[in-house]
C-alpha cells in the first residue's frame, strides 16, 4: 500500500495569516524621550494658550460690563474717580467709562417736587404752629452740579433749599404775632420765605437751584 505524504495533505495544511492578525500582533515601538518631551511640551503649549485666550475675553466682557452705563432723560451723569468727585458731567444716553476705577451716579435736572416733612415754629407771643405738607419745585443748573456736590455733597438741595425754608420759615414767625402769622401778614409769608431762600441759594451755591414754585398752607 502507496504512503501518504502528510506535507501534501490539504486536511494539515495550515493557511495563511490574514492582514488583520498580523497588524494585532504588531507591537509598537515605543517613543524615544526626545519625542516624549516633545510631545507634552507641544499639549501644555496649546492648554495653556487656550486659557490664555479664554480669561483675555473673560476680562475684556468683564471690563465692558462695567464700563457700559445709560444715563436717562431728565437726568445726567456724575463721576467718581477713587471716590473722588470729577468735574465731567454727561448728557442722557449710553456712556463708557473707565472699568473697576470709576463710579456714576444719576442726578435729576429736570423740574422735581419735593413734599417737606411738617415745620415746628413759635410766634412772637409764643404760641406753637406747624406747618405741614409745604412744596417746593426745583430745578438744577447742569454747569454747577458739581460744584454744589463738591461742596455740599449729593443732597444739596437740602442744604440750600430744604433747610433754609425751614429756618426762615421759623425765623419770620419769630418776629410775628400769631394774629398776623394766621391772617394779616400770612399772603407775605411765601414771597418772605422764598426771596431769603434764593438769595442763601445765589450766595452760597451760585444759583444753582432755581425754586419753580412754593407752597406754604396754613398752619
Amino acid at each position: 500500500m502507496q504512503e501518504q505524504d502528510p506535507l501534501s495533505s490539504t486536511s494539515l495544511a495550515v493557511p495563511p495569516p490574514s492582514y488583520k492578525q498580523v497588524q494585532d500582533r504588531r507591537i509598537p515601538m515605543p517613543q524615544s524621550s526626545t519625542t516624549q518631551r516633545e510631545t507634552l511640551k507641544f499639549r501644555y503649549g496649546c492648554v495653556g494658550v487656550t486659557t490664555t485666550i479664554v480669561l483675555a475675553i473673560a476680562i475684556c466682557i468683564a471690563c465692558i460690563a462695567d464700563s457700559y452705563h445709560k444715563v436717562n432723560e431728565g437726568y445726567v451723569g456724575i463721576y467718581f474717580r477713587h471716590g473722588a468727585l470729577r468735574d465731567k458731567v454727561s448728557n442722557p444716553g449710553v456712556h463708557f467709562m473707565m472699568p473697576f476705577v470709576d463710579d456714576y451716579e444719576e442726578v435729576q435736572i429736570r423740574p422735581e417736587t419735593h413734599t417737606m416733612d411738617p415745620v415746628l415754629s413759635v410766634t412772637k407771643d409764643g404760641i406753637e404752629n406747624k406747618f405741614r405738607e409745604i412744596n417746593v419745585i426745583t430745578t438744577v443748573r447742569k454747569d454747577k452740579l458739581t460744584f454744589m456736590a463738591k461742596k455740599f455733597g449729593m443732597d444739596f438741595k437740602k442744604a440750600l433749599v430744604f433747610d433754609r425754608i425751614k429756618e426762615d420759615l421759623r425765623i419770620f414767625c419769630a418776629n410775628h404775632t400769631i394774629d398776623e402769622v394766621y391772617n394779616t401778614m400770612f399772603l407775605d409769608i411765601v414771597a418772605h420765605v422764598r426771596e431769603n431762600v434764593e438769595k442763601s441759594i445765589s450766595r452760597l451755591g451760585e444759583d444753582g437751584i432755581e425754586i419753580l414754585n412754593l407752597v406754604i398752607p396754613k398752619p
